[in-house]
């Protein structure tokens, strides 16, 4: 493994840090990082590799990312270009952890993002735990790159950027010295509050105006009506509409909407959900879904069919490369669904990628609810089972 290209990096990151600069970052905490050093930033918008590179600059870092953007012509050259290290989602990846060592113990300085994808909500979501084990292991200095208003600028609920002030922290999170001292759980312990941001804590401390006109997309995040439960609001300009009983969510000047940042009308959609799952013991979820999966260097339609959602279980029924087939994935190993919002979930099992698009663009979001709720529940009872 080697360090981004020395001339390129200087080139390319200028342009970078000025437009950064540009899009509103302004970094108001600083620390000097050196090599070897890993730095642990949370994921709120599709810029945030931007704003990290901008940032560190001029010293040069090499990321940790996802497999899944090698194989997609968008994201491609830049990771081969900042020589990125591919991982394996929500799973042990030996490969990749060798490779990050390599690179630490030629000084280099290496960034994750341990939340493993983008938050849809603004607020950070909580991390593997074997992020502390790799920090362990790693035994260097943790420092923490925060951006904070990233995901009112560059919603990751549209491509759209809206005009405001994104913050960014750099602090040392954990000495090379205390990571010998501390145990797993400590670690873990500080990771998840070095990195804890929430969007409605921001705006209530900072009071930024951001001037988000078109809610296009948030339709498929924020998608059931709180007043009649109508599932798949209307996105309209500067609101979201219930086209059954016409209620309106506006958004105001500081991203909320009617008074309440978009994480807490997300936590309280969720929380509707479970309750519908708590009380009814057969709850189940579908949708029609196409399969993509990897097949040589792409990521390619493979198939069709539904997604089942039980409550241990995930199960496809349709096809894939041309046979009709049923896969099963358990509750229990999938902690959590990737999705990218609007389109698909994600399943990570044995280096292979199932990622399943759906006809209605809400439903990604409704499974990750229903998912994590389930995943938590399992867990629950796993360890009743022990005691």
């Amino acid at each position: 493994m080697k360090k981004p290209n020395l001339f390129l990096y200087i080139t390319l990151g200028f342009l970078v840090k000025i437009f950064s600069i540009l899009k509103g970052q302004k970094i108001v905490e600083k620390t000097n990082i050196k090599g070897p050093a890993i730095c642990l930033s949370n994921h709120t918008s599709f810029y945030d590799f931007i704003y990290t590179t901008a940032a560190l600059y001029p010293k040069r870092v090499s990321y940790l990312a996802a497999s899944k953007m090698f194989y997609e012509k968008s994201t491609r050259p830049f990771l081969k270009l900042a020589r990125a290290i591919p991982k394996s989602l929500m799973q042990a990846d030996p490969a990749a952890t060798l490779k990050a060592f390599k690179l630490l113990k030629k000084k280099s300085i290496l960034s994750i993002f341990p939340e493993g994808q983008i938050s849809p909500s603004g607020e950070t979501l909580r991390p593997a735990f074997s992020i502390a084990k790799f920090l362990k292991k790693a035994n260097v200095d943790v420092y923490i790159i925060k951006h904070e208003g990233a995901g009112f600028v560059n919603p990751p609920w549209t491509k759209k950027t809206f005009k405001g002030r994104i913050e960014t922290r750099k602090f040392l999170l954990i000495s090379k010295e205390d990571l010998v001292k501390l145990s797993l759980d400590e670690i873990y312990h500080k990771v998840c509050e070095g990195l804890s941001f929430k969007p409605s804590d921001f705006i209530e401390q900072k009071g930024y105006t951001y001037r988000m006109n078109d809610l296009s997309g948030l339709e498929n995040v924020i998608y059931e009506c709180p007043k009649c439960m109508h599932e798949g609001l209307i996105a309209q300009k500067d609101r979201l509409t219930c086209p059954k009983c016409s209620l309106e969510l506006k958004i105001d000047q500081k991203g909320l909407l009617e008074h309440k940042a978009i994480n807490t009308w997300f936590h309280m959609q969720e929380e509707r959900v479970r309750n519908r799952v708590i009380q009814d013991q057969s709850y189940h979820l579908d949708g029609s879904v196409k399969l993509m999966s990897f097949r040589g260097s792409n990521l390619v339609e493979v198939g069709s069919g539904k997604l089942n959602l039980y409550p241990t279980y995930y199960q496809y029924d349709g096809t894939v490369d041309g046979e009709i087939q049923t896969l099963t994935f358990n509750v229990e190993s999938t902690p959590t669904l990737p999705s990218d919002i609007g389109r698909n979930v994600q399943i990570y099992e044995g280096y292979q990628i199932y990622q399943f698009e759906f006809d209605k663009p809400w439903l990604p979001t409704k499974f990750v609810h229903v998912g994590e709720f389930y995943y938590e529940k399992n867990k629950n009872n796993s360890l009743n089972d022990i005691i």
